[in-house]
């Protein structure tokens, strides 16, 4: 353990040189050999996006698994694709009816209070239909875990997205209380269980003797359940009618993009992006499809990437997914020079103060301006860093294939980071 901490501050003082100086290629030649002995594998890019000029690269070349510094990929292609507002609906209405269908927006019934969807549902007097249409790929992604669909991490995707497409569960005594309402009656008591819902029907279990508050389970996704949950929700009966409605229909629109962005990233919800990447491939192609979207934005507004990355899903869910450090921070040099900069921190988790990063960093002032990513043996973190100096360094730092939690690799990174913040010029 000595000799391994002895190592890793070999690269801290490295870095702090590094940033005090040119950059030395025989030093970063030590830097490297000295990261190639850890049992892991690491990569580091450091970016000076004013001097035009890369400070550290380690391994910057290679391919790594993104964990969910993918969204910051989903975040550049919503932001390039869409203007102001989410259309929440689309709309066809007459005097006896007002038919709807799905878009794919993530907004309605999450906590969004500013969506207007709801509202507008409640003001109308005639009878509500919901087109009964489908996205145009499979409601799990390519590479995602399926034994990970009792967790509201990996919710089903669909075009007409409702309650964040879980069910929020609570238990006390023999009371049990679900939000949306609807599913309550679909929850079972059991002596022993470690199932939390059947895999392939919406039958949730809890155990007799539990107590707890806000269990959120996912649930199956259908254009049925959805008219069933909404018309609960408006005390009203919904019908569905077929996919083969073919009256124009209008867009309504429901809430900001930019809510759904800072949403997506200060808490790395992967719900948002994938509902967004479905978005981005319906305005692109015409079909409600993730991989269409993102073959798109990797053929036009990221065709100069240095390596082409393996981008399968909104989320990073995927062990699929393979990006490396370079192409990241080109990315975020790409965000950095087209939103404004404060917007663009806005956006992101701040060090210490907001999001994934309210416990890590921490300073007087944000210095981490950054977008996390884990999975199990895999942590990653990309964004920005302000210097004591007030400098804007770009940077991606990967870690995959460790033993054990993330904590040392985030204590690794802390050290490396207050470095370039106190030292560079």
């Amino acid at each position: 353990m000595k000799s391994k901490t002895l190592k890793f501050f070999g690269i801290v003082g490295a870095i702090m040189f590094l940033s005090s100086c040119s950059v030395n290629k025989s030093l970063q030649k030590e830097v490297i050999e000295q990261s190639a002995k850890e049992e892991f594998f690491r990569g580091i890019v450091v970016y000076d996006p004013e001097k035009n000029k890369t400070l550290i690269n380690i391994n910057g070349n290679k391919y790594f698994t993104p964990a969910s510094n993918t969204k910051l990929f989903t975040f550049y292609a919503a932001y390039k694709t869409f203007k102001d507002s989410v259309p929440g609906l689309m709309v066809y209405e007459n005097k006896d009816s007002l038919i709807i269908s799905g878009t794919a927006d993530p907004s309605l019934l999450y906590g969004f209070d500013e969506s207007k969807t709801i509202p507008y549902l409640s003001s109308k007097s005639q009878n509500i239909y919901i087109v009964d249409k489908h996205i145009d790929e499979a409601f799990f992604g390519n590479g995602w875990a399926w034994n990970d669909y009792p967790y509201a991490y990996m919710v089903e995707k669909n075009l007409f997205p409702i309650y964040g497409n879980y069910v929020e569960l609570s238990k006390k005594d023999t009371s049990i209380t679900a939000v949306p309402h609807f599913l309550k009656k679909s929850v079972a008591i059991k002596d022993e269980t470690d199932e939390r819902r059947d895999y392939f029907t919406n039958e949730f279990y809890v155990k007799k003797d539990d107590v707890f508050k806000g269990r959120t389970i996912p649930f199956k996704t259908s254009n049925q359940l959805v008219a069933d949950i909404l018309g609960d929700t408006l005390k009203r009966k919904i019908t569905l009618v077929p996919a083969t409605f073919s009256k124009p229909m209008k867009p309504f629109y429901s809430v900001a993009y930019d809510t759904l962005y800072k949403q997506m990233l200060l808490i790395s919800d992967n719900f948002i992006a994938e509902q967004l990447m479905l978005q981005v491939g319906k305005s692109w192609t015409g079909e409600y499809n993730v991989e269409k979207g993102i073959d798109t934005i990797l053929t036009t507004y990221l065709k100069d990437l240095p390596q082409k990355p393996r981008w399968v899903d909104g989320s990073g869910l995927s062990r699929y997914n393979l990006f490396t450090p370079e192409s990241i921070v080109v990315l975020l040099n790409k965000m950095y020079r087209e939103i404004p900069t404060e917007k663009l921190f806005e956006f992101l988790p701040n060090g210490g103060e907001s999001g994934t990063l309210k416990n890590y960093f921490k300073s007087e002032k944000p210095y981490i301006f950054a977008k996390t990513g884990t999975l199990s043996n895999n942590h990653s973190i990309s964004g920005y860093l302000r210097t004591k100096r007030g400098k804007i360094l770009i940077f991606s730092y990967m870690n995959n294939h460790y033993m054990g939690s993330s904590t040392d690799r985030k204590m690794e990174m802390e050290k490396v980071f207050k470095s370039l913040y106190e030292n560079y010029k």
